[in-house]
Order: C-alpha cells, then structure tokens, then sequence
C-alpha cells in the first residue's frame, strides 16, 4: 500500500487526476520513501517473479484510526469542546474515503487485479482542510469561528494531490459511503470508546511529532490552544506544554506559469497536444519554423515571438509513410528526423528551455521491413 503522494502536488486548476503511469514526482522525505519502497517491491516482482500489486490511495478515515491523524484528532478535541489546530491557512485540498470502501477496493483489487500492476483509489470529491474542521464543529454544534484556529505550518504541506481512479472502477469498484455517513459513523465510535488508545494528549497537539525532535529552541504553551474552549481545565492544559524547535515560516509556492511552443502541429500527435492545451487553459503557439530547413534563426524568431516557458516537438517525416519509402529517400528522413530535431535540441538548450521530443514509427504494416534494423528506426535512435 503507497500513497498518492508519491505523485507529488496536483495543479491546482488541474481537472485530470494523476493516473497509474503517471511520473512519480515526490515532494518531501515521506512520499519519497514510499516512492522508493514502490521501486523495490517491482524489483523484485522483475527479478524474482514476486506476485505484488501496488495500491496508489487518498486518505482513509474511520473507526480505530489513531488520532494523530487529522478527523480522529478533531474528533476528539471536539468531543473534549477544545481548540481545532489547523496547519498553515486551511485552503490545502485532500481526499477523504471511508475505511470500508478502501477495504472494499483492496478485495476487489486481490480478486480481479493484475499482477505487477499499479491501482489507485481515490474519489473526486475533494474537501479543504478548514472545511473538515467546520463540519466536525457543527456535528458538536461548536463555533468554528471560535473553535479553529490557524497555527504554523508543517516544513512540508502540498496543496492538493488528485487521482484518476478509472483503472479500479473498470474492475467493479466503486464509492459508496457519503461524506457525511462516514463521518457520522466515525463520530459515533469515538464517542462510544473515547479511551480506545489510552492517554493520546501527545497526538492531539497541533505537532505531535515535534516532542521527538531535538535541538529545540522555543516553548509551545498548548493553554494558547485551549483559552477559548468552554471546558477545558486550565490546570491540566497547563501541564501539557511541550517543546518544540524554531520552524522558518513556509515562503507560499508562486504559480508559475507554463506555455508550449508546438513544432508539429498539422500532423495527429501535435494538433492534440495543442487541443488538450485548449481545453486544459494553458496558452500555446504552434511553432512556423520549418525543422528539416535546419535554420536556428527561424526556431530563434518562434521563441523570441511566442516567448515559451516549454518546447513540444511532434514534427517529423512518419505518417502514412511505410518504411520503405524511408529507405528511398533517405536525405529527407535525416533532414525532418534527425538534423531538424537535433538544431531544435540545440537551440533550446543555449535558450534554456526544456523540450520533448515525441518520436513514432511510421505505418508498420510493411512486416517485410519493420526491424529494428530499418532506416527510418535509426533516424530515430539518432536523437532518442
């Protein structure tokens, strides 16, 4: 069992989750971990035969849960009428499924899944974290506006992480319990056991974790989170200080923004990328430059005009083209696939630019010619 953080922060603006061949692009030493431990496990799947199927999760609420983690904690502050800490202003953005359901998807996964292969489970019904605490503040008919508060942020807090779980639902699986059912059950387990996990002051601190670390340089008072509750002993608040090392303040990320300039675009893969650039909203300019010319000025005029943040090239000689026409003409396939790509390269490198290039075969019906030792493979294995 992984993580969806493995794939690292989600655009904000983004309306496609990360799906299971989706670059792995950890964010702090946690998911990297789990990232790592993903690698080894399909290792030795390659090399040993070792039957693994890896699950790729959001976040899991539920009874027995132990309160460290973020609905169980609230649940008992709010159980306890105390202060609901909240890292850094609330807008972070999580995915919330009940215990059944993922158990539920791990079922069907053992049941009908592939070996080797990746799944993730996950729900498109996203909920900010300052928006879990207010609901939890009604269940107890709390004030948010005095039962929240905002405290310093973690040194690491991605923003939102989403995921694409169409791999799973094909298999049969699907969400069943609603946000609010969940919750209310959850609710009334803890209310039912409230001392399941025995003396859990520790976890209930705005950062648990800290108690561990050394080379600690201020003191964190917890009666500061609990002034404003109704019924909290202050004499016991008092003995729950902790210490806690000087974090710097988070630097909020800046968005930065992205445009591809396209080289390709009259061609099928090109004239995509620029429609899912059209539908995702992110600004794109098709390249006029001819690559297999070989003139940087050209390319340089492209840059200079569209001002790209990133270069696509899909151009090339390839399309209804079999492969014995390469084999024919052999100059024009190493201007338009080798020479064309290669200036390209050349030319974003002295801008700066990181480019991708999107290279394809041609129709390889013609069996009599499709090896790997044909012409129009090596102008191909030129610039890969």
């Amino acid at each position: 069992m992984s993580t969806d953080e493995v794939y690292g922060e989600t655009d904000e603006d983004a309306v496609v989750g990360n799906h299971e061949a989706s670059q792995l692009l950890p964010t702090n030493p946690y998911s990297a971990t789990k990232a790592g431990a993903e690698m080894l496990v399909m290792a030795y799947g390659r090399s040993y035969g070792l039957p693994v199927i890896t699950t790729r999760g959001n976040n899991v609420y539920g009874p027995n849960q132990f309160p460290e983690k973020l609905i169980p904690k609230f649940l008992l502050l709010a159980m306890k009428g105390r202060i609901l800490p909240i890292h850094g202003d609330g807008s972070n953005v999580r995915s919330y499924l009940y215990c059944e359901d993922v158990a539920e998807a791990f079922e069907i996964i053992l049941h009908r899944g592939e070996v080797g292969h990746v799944y993730n489970i996950g729900t498109k019904k996203e909920r900010r974290v300052i928006d879990v605490a207010r609901d939890i503040c009604r269940l107890f008919n709390l004030d948010p506006d005095t039962h929240v508060k905002f405290v310093e942020n973690r040194p690491f807090n991605d923003q939102r992480y989403f995921l694409d779980d169409e791999k799973l639902k094909n298999l049969g699986w699907c969400e069943s319990t609603t946000w609010e059912e969940g919750l209310r059950k959850t609710l009334s387990w803890y209310v039912k056991n409230p001392d399941w996990w025995g003396d859990v002051s520790g976890a209930l601190l705005p950062h648990p974790r800290m108690l561990t670390m050394p080379g600690v340089e201020k003191y964190y008072d917890s009666t500061e989170m609990t002034k404003n509750a109704s019924n909290v002993d202050a004499s016991h608040a008092n003995q729950n200080k902790m210490v806690v090392p000087t974090i710097r303040s988070n630097v909020p990320p800046r968005k930065q923004s992205v445009k591809f300039l396209i080289y390709g675009g009259a061609g099928w893969i090109g004239g995509l990328v620029g429609t899912l650039c059209e539908k995702q909203g992110i600004p794109f300019e098709y390249g006029k430059a001819r690559l297999d010319d070989g003139s940087q000025s050209q390319i340089l005029a492209d840059i200079n005009t569209s001002k790209p943040t990133h270069v696509f090239n899909a151009s090339g000689v390839t399309g209804a083209l079999n492969l014995k026409w390469f084999e024919a003409h052999k100059p024009e396939a190493i201007r338009a696939n080798v020479v064309g790509v290669l200036t390209l390269a050349h030319v974003c490198k002295d801008q700066g630019l990181p480019m991708m290039n999107y290279a394809f075969g041609g129709n390889l019906e013609d069996t009599k010619n499709s090896t790997g030792d044909a012409f129009y493979f090596r102008t191909q294995a030129k610039v890969g």
